[in-house]
This record gives structure tokens, C-alpha cells and sequence, in this order.
């Protein structure tokens, strides 16, 4: 056997062997000096930022709903109790109880705009607040479809 042929063979099984001891060490975890191993830290999320141009689209959505008329079989209602409770939570003095007078389709019109605001600011990684006023545009989807 010629040792040129050799030589090529143990770098290449040096180097196999070099990769994989190298490969199980960057695999295994951490240990401190007490041998307990490293816990991971907690999935962090990003705080839903409600600034002044989203806090003025709240308020206008229900002040919209206050004035619009027909009870729509007390989803209207329940949607003004949801983003009541999304302002409680952000600390915005939302009140009323609406005083109605307009016709139906004039109604539906503002039912609509209120939803569209919602939809402006609501996000699905926000925190509890944003949970109110997805239940919320249900309830006023759900106030559209009553005739």
C-alpha cells in the first residue's frame, strides 16, 4: 500500500470524526457550574401600542353606535358592551346608552362605519382588550344581518 494513498484516507477520517464530536458538543445543552441545565426564557409578546389616532377610532366607533337607531335584537347593545370594556381596560371613559331617531338604513350606515373603525385598530396579537372588540365586530356582523 502506498502511503500517498493513506494519507488522504486518515485526513478525511480525521476530519469525520473531528465534525461529528464537534456537532454533539454545540447540540448539548448548557450546564452551569451547579449541573442544572439553563432553562430557556419565556416567549415574550409584543405589547400592542394604542396611540392617540387608535384611542380617537374607539371612541368615534361608539359614539357612532350611540346615535344609531333599532335595537338590531341586542347585538348593537352587546357590541357597545364589548368596546365598553376594551376602553375600561385601555383606561378611556366611554358612556351613553345612544338615543337612536334615524331611520334603518341610516342605521345599518353607521353599524357599518363603527365596524370598519374597529377593524382598523383590533389585532389578533393584542392583549385582552382586543379580544372585546373582535366579540364586538361579531356581534355588530350579527346585528347586520337582522331585517
Amino acid at each position: 500500500m502506498k502511503l500517498s494513498n493513506v494519507i488522504p484516507v486518515a485526513a478525511v477520517s480525521a476530519a469525520f470524526t473531528f465534525a461529528i464530536s464537534n456537532a454533539h458538543a454545540i447540540s448539548a445543552p448548557i450546564m452551569p457550574l451547579g449541573g442544572d441545565t439553563l432553562a430557556q426564557p419565556a416567549p415574550s409578546y409584543v405589547e400592542y401600542h394604542w396611540d392617540d389616532a387608535k384611542r380617537e377610532k374607539l371612541r368615534h366607533a361608539y359614539w357612532i353606535l350611540e346615535k344609531a337607531d333599532q335595537d338590531y335584537r341586542g347585538h348593537k347593545a352587546a357590541a357597545m358592551d364589548q368596546i365598553k370594556k376594551a376602553g375600561e381596560i385601555m383606561s378611556l371613559d366611554l358612556h351613553g346608552k345612544g338615543y337612536g331617531g334615524e331611520k334603518q338604513p341610516w342605521s345599518d350606515a353607521r353599524l357599518r362605519e363603527a365596524r370598519g373603525l374597529l377593524a382598523d385598530i383590533v389585532s389578533d396579537s393584542g392583549g385582552k382588550e382586543h379580544e372585546h372588540l373582535r366579540k364586538a365586530i361579531h356581534e355588530l356582523d350579527k346585528a347586520l344581518e337582522v331585517r
